[in-house]
């Protein structure tokens, strides 16, 4: 697997570089069962709550965020906007799906602020809450590279809602503890499945995880009723209306504003035979060989 930072290197615009193409090296994009989502604390005082105001602020926030931007600056392209909670290669996970989850539309951001009271009161070119109280919100992040620059994109998407934050800089355990406890605002992580089945990705909504692995702190009774279903009857049309619907509620309520889906860039010799990317595990090396004959014509 090709990191990162590598890629405009090694394959600029999705294509493999020519200086590697003539020695036979191949590249291939893999979309991974990951997604990147920003989470907000549903307990918090100033980004939770339940009521169309609260609802808005969240939803605007999600609008307001651009996610190519993102994918282009902290990424160097290796992913696609989040359309769902579910993750690629899980049961009825669609990749033609779309939704407001991979929208960015600044200008209803503002005009759904505007609508519901996050209005400028005092002139000094931020937003207030609809209180008039301050609106000032705090995102946990880490100090490594790849997390300063989606922090910086965090901030300034903010900036372009006239929304004031900052950056509270801790070591990533730190943030997963103080997010399990409820005792952060909005948290920048990733989740990725271990196996086929769509469930986990509604395990961030069951309140009966929370201080787990639902770290927004969620509760709607109507969303852990529809767990509950979906957890006790096979793959079916009956399951599928209820991921469709959860699809919706997650939406609606957004604890989390997902993202983007990461892409693995592979890159293989010439000489490598049987090579398929892993989906849920980091288990390949059994099933390849090598064509000791084609290595080495490809090395002489």
């Amino acid at each position: 697997e090709m990191g990162f930072q590598f890629i405009p290197q090694a394959m600029p615009n999705g294509k493999v570089a020519p200086n590697l193409a003539k020695r036979g090296l191949q590249g291939r994009r893999f979309p991974e069962p990951t997604t990147y989502m920003l989470l907000f604390n549903m307990e918090d005082a100033m980004v939770g709550g339940y009521a169309p105001a609260n609802i808005a602020l969240r939803r605007a926030i999600g609008l307001g965020f651009d996610t190519r931007v993102l994918i282009a600056y902290a990424y160097n392209g290796q992913g696609l906007p989040a359309q769902t909670p579910l993750l690629p290669h899980t049961s009825h996970f669609d990749p033609n799906y779309r939704s407001e989850f991979g929208e960015y539309d600044l200008a209803r951001a503002q005009a759904l602020l505007d609508l519901y009271g996050y209005k400028d009161r005092d002139g000094d070119g931020w937003r207030e809450l609809p209180d008039g109280s301050p609106l000032h919100l705090k995102i946990n992040t880490q100090a490594d590279l790849r997390s300063r620059k989606i922090a910086e994109i965090v901030d300034r998407s903010l900036r372009a809602l006239h929304i004031r934050s900052e950056a509270v800089v801790q070591q990533w355990p730190e943030n997963l503890k103080a997010a399990r406890a409820g005792k952060l605002q909005m948290w920048t992580v990733g989740n990725v499945a271990s196996a086929p089945d769509a469930i986990g990705a509604l395990e961030r909504y069951d309140s009966r995880q929370i201080g787990g692995q639902n770290m927004a702190r969620f509760k709607l009774p109507a969303f852990d009723a529809l767990y509950d279903r979906a957890q006790s009857i096979p793959d079916g049309p009956e399951r599928s209306a209820l991921f469709d619907q959860a699809q919706k509620l997650a939406l609606v309520y957004m604890p989390y504003k997902y993202t983007m889906t990461r892409i693995s860039t592979d890159m293989t010799q010439p000489w490598l035979i049987g090579y398929r990317h892993p989906v849920f595990w980091n288990e390949w090396w059994q099933y390849v060989d090598i064509d000791l004959a084609e290595r080495e014509r490809r090395l002489k």
